[in-house]
């Protein structure tokens, strides 16, 4: 069975709105046509690559051709061509799985057989929601040793009183949000314009996400692929920076290289048993409704005296930067080292520098 691969970045805003009918903001829509071409980076040679303009796919691609599976380019709105190209089955795997985009390509001409149905999606919404994690969290600082963290889901902006008597400093996050934008700190409380961020949340989402401050040292996170039959297999190690909660770019090297950057910082014996009972317990998250690449986004913390690793900032149930990385760094072979998307004069660019 032929494989059409997707990149939709709007994925994490589409997942929060929960519509079939999602329109996303121009910067959404300008990212994935801009990056339309990415899935050649980690497709196979005779596979689809569905996009929304495929001239401007194959433009955009030129620069980091020679690293591109020589795929087929597919064009969305021709829905004869997908139609006929899908219509002895295909198997579809985007960024990302919502319930817009499962919309989208039934419109688009792919038979429903052959995409999870509105349950599945259902599901992983459900599953991608922050409070999901707190289980998670929780299994990860009882089992592994040198690992702090603290989240827990509040339905009445009242609670945050109580939170900020616990905590003093502390984080509120959207259910559902992207790149940052559903994060906000509290240095105290009560503060006015947190106070509508909250209840505004609450109103949309039903709840918001809170836990303490704590003073990050370096952002990096563990991929995985899931089977959808309770297996997950960890893959590797992603360094990557963030600026306001923003991806901007991915450091490319081995995972000895990384590994000793993380051993200045964490015991490695903590890395690797926090991937086994991540790789265990989302594994059977995901049975019988995901099959497919997720991330764990972590980081170093600065202790009284130490470092400890917060081993759950959040699960993206998803294709991520992370993983594209992973692919790049074997295909380039460390002739470069560092993956960054960029934005400029109104283009999305990815640059390997």
């Amino acid at each position: 069975m032929q494989v059409a691969h997707l990149f939709n970045p709007e994925h994490d805003l589409a997942l929060a709105s929960g519509l079939e009918r999602f329109t996303p903001p121009a910067a959404g829509r300008g990212m994935r046509t801009d990056l339309a071409f990415i899935p050649a980076l980690w497709a196979d040679d005779g596979d689809i690559v569905l996009v929304d303009d495929a001239l401007r796919a194959r433009e955009m691609a030129k620069p980091l051709d020679k690293w591109l599976a020589d795929v087929e380019w597919v064009q969305l709105s021709d829905s004869r061509t997908v139609s006929g190209k899908t219509r002895n089955g295909v198997v579809v795997r985007p960024w990302g799985w919502n319930m817009a985009l499962r919309f989208q390509l039934i419109k688009c001409g792919v038979d429903s057989r052959f995409l999870p149905s509105g349950e599945q999606v259902g599901k992983v919404r459900t599953l991608s929601h922050r409070a999901s994690s707190i289980p998670l969290l929780q299994t990860l600082v009882q089992k592994a040793e040198g690992v702090v963290g603290e989240r827990v889901e509040v339905r009445q902006a009242s609670e945050l009183d109580v939170m900020a008597r616990r905590w003093g400093q502390f984080v509120v996050k959207a259910p559902w949000s992207s790149s940052g934008r559903g994060v906000r700190f509290a240095s105290q409380w009560p503060q006015s314009n947190l106070g509508g961020f909250v209840r505004n949340v609450i109103q949309r989402q039903g709840s918001v996400v809170v836990e303490p401050f704590y003073e990050k040292v370096s952002d990096f996170a563990m991929e995985f692929v899931a089977d959808g039959d309770g297996q997950a297999t960890f893959q590797g190690l992603s360094l990557f920076h963030t600026v306001n909660g923003a991806y901007v770019g991915n450091w490319l090297a081995s995972e000895e290289e990384k590994r000793l950057r993380l051993a200045q910082y964490v015991d490695l014996t903590t890395l690797d048993n926090v991937a086994s009972l991540i790789a265990s317990e989302v594994g059977l998250w995901c049975k019988g409704c995901y099959q497919g690449p997720f991330g764990v986004d972590m980081m170093v913390v600065r202790q009284e005296r130490d470092y400890a690793l917060h081993p759950c900032v959040e699960v993206n149930l998803r294709r991520t930067m992370g993983h594209v990385a992973l692919g790049l760094a074997q295909r380039t072979r460390g002739e470069f080292s560092v993956m960054r998307v960029l934005y400029e004069n109104g283009t999305y660019k990815l640059l390997m520098e």
